[in-house]
């Protein structure tokens, strides 16, 4: 994985489940299993995630929506192994999180501080791999295609400060496809760029899903970029942070920023989201 840390999770036994939901974590490539994230405070105990069961499935996008301060970003670091659970697991294909995952790759909001300012952005895309000792001629290889992969191949040799934000962000991005993950775990990523160039990265995540079949789970804080991109939207609430609704996205895979999201499903499906956000909220 790209990211670093070192604390397990802890693996809880589950009860019997339905045959239907059975088959879905049977097919599912990433699975959250009654997870549970509490931590100390002087009065005991504060629960921000119970008891909260979340699968994605192989080359599957799902966006995960709530209120502010719902536990969104804690259940990504729990999912990515950065932080430890309470109780239940988290399993990555076939087998339970008890840190870094080696098929994970993580997308941070702040491409600011996750860019070494003073390495070049082939410099930057590598720095993950040579903590995981793939040998020089692989790791340039590895840096040339996923700079290609989302348009930046002329700014190997350029620096993260000599870039606009999206184009930095597009750099933390190429960092992750490098590390060849089976999923990429994104954290609010678009939510420090303007409008127009956040269109731009949403139809990049698309792009890069359909053409190098990558699993993708993405918090966000936009209801219309979770319906945008997702085939799953999971609707966070309740305090401590439940799932309160998984909903299919039924807007086929070609999807248009002005054609899509005038769609009658579209803003059905928003408007259905927003609602649930405010009750959750509440």
């Amino acid at each position: 994985m790209a990211e670093s840390a070192t604390t397990p999770a802890v693996a809880a036994r589950r009860p019997a489940e339905p045959p239907d939901t059975a088959g879905e974590r049977h097919s599912a490539l990433l699975s959250v299993q009654r997870l549970t994230k509490s931590y100390p405070v002087p009065e005991g105990r504060r629960t921000v995630v119970e008891d909260l069961d979340l699968d994605v499935r192989p080359g599957e996008i799902v966006t995960i929506v709530g209120p502010s301060g719902a536990g969104k970003t804690t259940l990504l670091r729990c999912i990515a192994g950065l932080l430890p659970a309470s109780s239940g697991q988290v399993v990555i294909g076939g087998r339970p999180v008890t840190g870094p995952p080696e098929q994970l790759a993580v997308v941070f909001q702040d491409y600011s501080r996750s860019l070494m300012p003073w390495l070049s952005v082939r410099h930057n895309v590598e720095l993950p791999l040579r903590g995981k000792n793939v040998p020089r001629d692989e790791r340039r290889r590895r840096v040339t295609d996923a700079l290609a992969d989302v348009g930046l191949g002329h700014t190997a040799e350029q620096h993260p400060w000599q870039l606009s934000g999206g184009m930095q962000q597009r750099v933390a991005i190429a960092r992750a496809l490098a590390y060849r993950p089976q999923a990429m775990l994104m954290d609010e990523p678009f939510a420090s760029v303007d409008a127009q160039t956040r269109a731009d990265l949403e139809d990049l995540v698309l792009d890069l899903r359909q053409r190098l079949d990558i699993t993708i789970l993405l918090v966000t804080h936009d209801i219309d970029e979770a319906v945008y991109l997702g085939d799953t939207v999971v609707v966070l609430g309740g305090r401590p942070t439940r799932v309160r609704e998984r909903l299919t996205v039924p807007l086929g895979r070609d999807r248009d920023q002005a054609t899509t999201k005038a769609l009658p499903e579209f803003v059905r499906l928003r408007t259905h989201i927003l609602t649930g956000i405010r009750e959750g909220a509440s």
